[in-house]
This record gives structure tokens, sequence and C-alpha cells, in this order.
């Protein structure tokens, strides 16, 4: 990144966690403060908005925008409880830094379960959800009362839970499978291309670990190349493919063809999920190091 970038970051960085210090004192004459997002025509001083935290992310191949985006959604949103579109952004941006930036294993399960966490408060702001949830207990009952607008907040609430559950037991991956499931079901219902192959790109995964069907290995090779054959400029898919389904199935030979194909992948900035992909190029070298030092493939004594 250029110094020039670097300082321009470096500057609304620094503004804004002013008007953030400032903002929890604003309105205090019995108004019960005001939201971020709506500033008095008189105020002198700059608001934090949804749109520079918007613009941040939309930078976010720069892991400093990233992290300010995530500073800002968090900020932005304990201003506003009841705003869809922060909560969502707010949950995506804390998946992104875990999944893409932390290094330490234990943070990153950390920052999962608090990206979880901020799609399960967004949907307690639902009486119609909150309120059939209480009454059936059945998930997959009580999805059907949200609108099209919740597939994306419903989505990485999913997939921060299902990361920070890879790392947990079998009795507990146990527990909340009908959840997972029944939420992934209902989002492929309102949205076969939802998030560029997301449905068969998790399933993919989910079936190589899953609790009760012991790895259904040829079911997860299915959903793996319909979601590749659908977005097949979506790194992130082979990715998965590789390290979920390739090693299950001891297949060294398509491990390192999926993760060769990542890493010569020309770069379009133009896409939609470039920072994605720009990161997944990254984690496809680094998975081979590991499965070479490692000796993933080597038979066991």
């Amino acid at each position: 990144m250029g110094t020039r970038k670097t300082m321009s970051l470096m500057t609304t960085m620094m503004s804004l966690l002013l008007v953030v210090g400032c903002s929890q004192f604003a309105g205090t004459g019995g108004s019960g403060g005001r939201r971020a997002d709506s500033a008095s025509p008189n105020d002198s001083k700059p608001i934090l908005t949804t749109r520079t935290a918007d613009s941040l992310w939309s930078e976010r191949q720069d892991p400093q925008a990233a992290e300010q985006a995530l500073f800002f959604y968090r900020a932005l949103a304990e201003q506003d409880v009841g705003s869809l579109h922060l909560w969502t952004q707010l949950s995506h941006a804390y998946y992104f830094k875990a999944n893409y930036l932390e290094a330490d294993p234990v943070r990153r399960d950390s920052l999962y379960l608090e990206g979880y966490n901020a799609s399960q408060h967004i949907l307690a702001q639902n009486p119609k959800y909150q309120q059939l949830l209480f009454n059936t207990g059945d998930e997959k009952m009580a999805l059907r009362v949200l609108s099209a607008d919740y597939l994306e907040v419903l989505y990485w609430g999913i997939a921060n839970y299902g990361k920070w559950l890879a790392t947990k037991g079998k009795l507990i991956r146990l527990g909340q499978r009908g959840l997972i499931l029944a939420t992934l079901e209902y989002i492929n219902e309102q949205d076969p291309d939802f998030y560029y192959g997301a449905y068969e790109r998790y399933l993919g995964a989910l079936l190589c670990r899953d609790p009760l069907a012991e790895g259904d290995l040829e079911r997860s090779r299915q959903v793996f190349e319909e979601s590749i054959a659908t977005f097949p400029d979506y790194l992130g898919t082979y990715g998965l493919m590789a390290m979920f389904y390739s090693r299950a199935s001891n297949n060294r030979d398509q491990f390192y063809e999926l993760l060769t194909r990542v890493v010569t992948a020309v770069p379009d900035p133009e896409l939609p999920y470039a920072a994605e992909n720009y990161f997944e190029r990254k984690r496809a070298e680094n998975l081979m190091i590991q499965a070479e030092r490692e000796k993933w493939f080597e038979p066991r004594p």
C-alpha cells in the first residue's frame, strides 16, 4: 500500500475516533442519544456515518481498511441497535478478520463467536421470529417469518458459528447440526445462487465432518463441483474443496491441482469478491506449504 493511501487511512481513523468518543455524550438532554447517521445540520464536527464504514469496507483488501471498517461498524451498531444493515456488516466484518487476518487461533475463535453473536442480536430485534422460536422451539419454522432482507445476516451468522464449532468436539457439533442445516436450507430455498454458491460451498465442507454422516464424501464432491461450475471465479470454493474434500478423501493430486488453480488465477479487481480472492490466493500458497511440512498425504505408520 502506498504512503499516500496509508496516511489517508490513518487520518480518517484518527478523526473518526474523536467522533466516536464525542458522540457518546451527544443528545443527553432528554433525547436518549442521537443515532450516528442523523446529524444536526448545525453540527460543525464531522459525524461517523455508515457511508464512511461502507467505504472502508469496500477497500478491505487492505488489512488496515478492513480493521477500521470492523471498528466503525461496531461503534455504529452500538449506537443503532436495530439496524439490519449495520449488524449484518458487523457479522461479516468479524468473519473476514477472523478468516483472513487473525493469526492467533484463540483470538480467531473469539472473533467468530462475536460475529455469530452479532447476527443473533439483530434476529432478537424481530418480534415475530423470536415469538415463533419461543413457542415452537423449531428454528426451521421460525425462519419462515424472516424476509429476504435477512438472508445475509443469517448466512454470516452461521458462517461464523460453523467456523467456531469446527474447533469443538463431536458432541457440541452434533447439538448444533440441526440449526446450521435448517438455516442453510432456508437460504438456498430463498436464493439458490446466494453469495456465489455459498450453500454448496458450506455444505460441501460440512459433509466432510458431519457428526451423523461420518463424512458423506460423494455428496461433498458433488456440491463442491456444483458451486464451482456456477461460480468458477470465486476462488474460495477451490480452497475449501482442497482443504476438506481432497484431504478427507486422501486425494493428493486433486489437492494440489485445486490450489494451483487458485494461486495462478489472474486477479480481477472488478469482481465484487476481489478482496476475498486476493486472500484466498495467499491461503492456497500457505496450505500447500503446510501440507508438505506436516506430510498430510504420506502413509501413516
